[in-house]
Parts: structure tokens; sequence; C-alpha cells
């Protein structure tokens, strides 16, 4: 049944060739062959033979971990969490630190926080403030202020455990800043800080007001940020990791409670069981190993979801996209410059919205500079790709030289080593706001995905509010309304 279901979706895949358009086969090593369904590719679901990320190199000792070499299909498990990035394993955690009775199972199609968690750019950054104007004339300003403080309490919170668990991911505190080459865009974000201040000064006690940021302008920014062609900066506190570990101690902590993590293993369907006395089961997940069941199922499936729900992929609300990452190295000696202590992101330079972090001095990869974005390069920016076993090269090209472009020739050197390139695939909403809370009219069956591509900043207080909503019945005051799972539906019904 399995081979007659890969063999039709594989004829599924050949109608659409556009998904590989201006991309080029990674030459990394592919993951280990799979049980069953090797190298078969399933339109939707996630690649089984993605780009080796930077953060994944070497694997983590729990990257191809089955807690039980059999998967168990006669147990009926109080939660099957589908997916084991920032969301699942964030989910599993605030479940069994409330309730270390609970019997969880969590499915992940490839090894271990293998997505878009493992693969981005090693941010953990606060960097929606940009947005908060735009949120009081779109929500008003409770929601506004709501939504900024959910982002930086999310932050706040990754950055807690990271100490609390004395976590090895490399996590640092830097001072970042949104750094601007044309002088609308910076006069855009003066303003914008300006709004903020005076939000500050009405509601005190509402918003995200801890982190504090700081504009230069002019001559002024470029002494301080050091970067000699730009004309304004906006700095304040951010983060920055290696995301595969920090998840992936996450993942051992909710292992140390009794998580059952089963990797490599692909969910293929959700259905509602038929016969419900069998132990309180309401939902089983099918496999390429096999059928779980449990009384509640989680989709912490990001990009993929899609393919597991027909309703939701309906809506057309929830969007795939491809980014893509490279990690180089400057040919000069940068261990005692300040610039390269910082990270940095800009949304106005001819690449588009390029994010920048760098390995700090005792890391694995000292000096090493992790940039990301420059889909602007793709005709289809990159979206609708959930294909993370290529790279673009016309992106890759950009990524690969812009460090010299922005950091200039004294801070740079003259030449650029490539390490590394890698892909991962995101999920975008219209609204840019992840989709969280039961899905309508299918009890049991739970969501806490499409992060856009900040999950770093979403997904940790959205899995906390989820499991709210799961085990006491309630959705947090704190948690934005924008965030409702509802509104896809009402997306597709205004469309």
């Amino acid at each position: 049944m399995l081979h007659l279901l890969a063999t039709a979706l594989l004829s599924i895949a050949a109608l659409a060739p556009e998904a590989r358009a201006l991309a080029v086969p990674s030459p990394q090593a592919p993951l280990s062959r799979r049980d069953n369904l090797d190298q078969i590719v399933l339109p939707g679901f996630p690649h089984p033979n993605p780009t080796v990320s930077y953060w994944q190199d070497p694997p983590h000792r729990i990257a191809n971990l089955r807690t039980t070499p059999e998967l168990p299909t006669s147990e009926v498990f109080d939660y099957v969490v589908v997916g084991s990035g920032i969301s699942g394993a964030a989910v599993a955690f605030k479940l069994l630190s409330r309730d270390p009775s609970l019997s969880i199972l969590m499915l992940e199609a490839r090894t271990a926080a293998s997505a878009a968690s493992g693969r981005n750019g090693g941010h953990c950054k606060p960097g929606d403030w940009k947005e908060v104007k735009d949120w009081v004339e779109l929500y008003g300003e409770d929601e506004a202020l709501r939504l900024g403080k959910m982002e930086q309490d999310c932050v706040d919170d990754v950055r807690d455990f990271v100490r609390t668990h004395n976590v090895s991911s490399g996590w640092q505190d830097v001072e970042t800043a949104d750094v601007y080459w044309t002088k609308k865009a910076f006069d855009e974000a003066v303003e914008i800080k300006q709004f903020q201040d005076e939000l500050e000064k009405r509601r005190p006690n509402d918003g995200p007001w801890s982190n504090k940021r700081t504009v230069y302008a002019g001559q002024a920014a470029r002494d301080y940020w050091k970067w000699p062609q730009i004309l304004g900066a906006v700095a304040y506190t951010s983060h920055t990791q290696n995301p595969y570990l920090t998840v992936c101690a996450l993942l051992e902590q909710s292992l140390d409670k009794g998580l059952n993590l089963q990797t490599t293993t692909i969910a293929l369907s959700i259905d509602k069981v038929s016969n419900r006395s069998d132990a309180g089961a309401k939902w089983e997940v099918k496999t390429d190993r096999g059928t779980v069941k449990g009384k509640q199922v989680v989709l912490t499936t990001n990009s993929y979801t899609n393919a597991l729900h027909p309703g939701l992929a309906s809506t057309g609300f929830l969007v795939p996209q491809r980014n893509q990452v490279a990690a180089v190295h400057p040919s000069k000696d940068t261990s005692n410059n300040t610039v390269f202590r910082r990270s940095h992101s800009y949304p106005d330079l001819h690449s588009g919205n390029n994010y920048i972090a760098i390995r700090a001095p005792g890391d694995i990869g000292a000096g090493d500079v992790i940039l990301g974005g420059s889909t602007k390069f793709s005709p289809t920016r990159e979206r609708n790709i959930t294909d993370d076993s290529v790279i673009n090269p016309d992106i890759a090209d950009d990524l690969h030289g812009v460090g010299r472009v922005v950091f200039g020739y004294e801070n740079w050197g003259e030449s650029t080593t490539v390490v590394k390139d890698w892909t991962g695939i995101i999920c975008n909403t219209p609204d840019g706001f992840p989709v969280v809370g039961g899905l309508p009219n299918e009890e049991g069956l739970w969501a806490s995905v499409c992060m856009n591509g900040h999950g770093m900043a979403w997904a940790f207080r959205s899995a906390e509010a989820l499991v709210q909503m799961m085990a006491v019945g309630e959705t947090p005051s704190w948690l934005p309304k924008s965030f409702d799972i509802n509104r896809a539906w009402n997306y597709t019904a205004e469309a």
C-alpha cells in the first residue's frame, strides 16, 4: 500500500518542475538511507536527503534516536507530537514539565531537529520591533503591544532555558543592529523608533521596553558600527547560538522525562479512530513504519503541514518557502575586531533583506560568518518549495560575496573562503504570524505551525500557550489574538 502511495505521489511531483528551477544539487553528503521508502520524495513532505546544515555537522548524539527499536503501535499515547523542531520540542518539554506522568510519542520524518530549527541563521532575535507602528494601525494598540511583548518574552524564555540547563550551544548575548543604506529606509526606522518611545511613555508596563533601542546616524553610525557605507543603525540586544544544539538539548530534557522519540519515521496521514473503545484513542497517525494512536495529536510540522492536513492546505494560508544560508570566512584576522562580535541585519541593500551572525571566539568555527537571505535573486522568491536537498546558485553567489561588501576591505580583507551552503524550508502566512490552537471541529487535534521564519522568537511561547489550551482548556490572555488558528479559514472566506 505504501509503495503504491509513494508511486502515485512521485507521479504528482513530476508535474511540478518549477520547484527545482534555478537550483543545483548540494555537494554535501546525504543522510543515511531510510528503513522504508528509501530515496523517495513525497511532494510536500520533508525531503529524505536534505543539504547538511552547518549546525548539524557533526550530528548530535540523538540525531538518529529511536527510544524504542520498534514503533509502539499497540500503545495509546496521551499525545502524539509530529515534528521535532523548536515547536515540537517545546510542546513536549512544557507538557512533561507540567505532568511527568504523560505518555508522549514524537514522530520525526528525518533526524532530530533536522528541519528549519536546525537550518536557520543562528539568531535568537526580537527583530520585529519595526512592525509595531503597522500593528497598531492594523490591529489596535492593545494587540500591537501584546505582539511586541510576546516576541521579546519568547526570546527571553529561550535564553533562560539555555542558562538554567547549562546548554552547550554557543549561546552569546550580543549587540545587534538593523543597519540602513538608504535615507528613505533609515528615516522610516527613526520614525518607528520615535513612535515606540511615545508609546512607552503612555503605556510603560505593557510593551517590550526592557530591550532598549539606540539610534546612530550618519558618521556616528559608521564610526560606531564600523560598516563604512551605512547611513544609520538601530542597535539593541540579541543572541546568537547553534540552534540545532539548543533544540536537541530541549529534546533531551523531555527524553529524560519519558518522551518516546522516533526519528526517520514519516507521518503520512492523520485520521480519526473509528473504534473509540480503543483505550481512549481519538486519532491514528499512519507512518511508513506502521500506525500509532493517540488521545490527542499535535502538529508542529511548520512548512510541511499542508501535506498532512488537507483542510489547512485548502485555505491557502500556509505558504512554504525555501530559505538559504551560507557560512563563509574572511581572509583577515577578525578575532580582535568588535564588529565581528556583533550580529547584523539590513533590509535595503541591493541583495534585499539579509541577516548576519558570527561565531564567537572559542566556538567551533570561530570567526565564521553566517549569512542568510537574498531570496530576491530567485524569480519565485523560492515560494511554494519544500525541497531543501538543493541550493540556488544565484543566491549562493550573492551570499558568498556580500560580506566583503558590507564589512568593507579594512574589516574583511581581500578574499572569502566558503565553508558551507545549505537550505531550509520555512512557512509564511499572509499576516506574518504563526497558526496556533485546536483545529476547528476536530477535537483533540492541535497545531502550532508556520513561524514565518521567526521560530526562535515565536515558537517557545506559542508552545506554552498551546499546552495551556490543551491542559486547562483556556487560551492565555497574553497570547496575541492574531495567532488564532481559525483565521486561516476566515482568510479563505474573505479571499
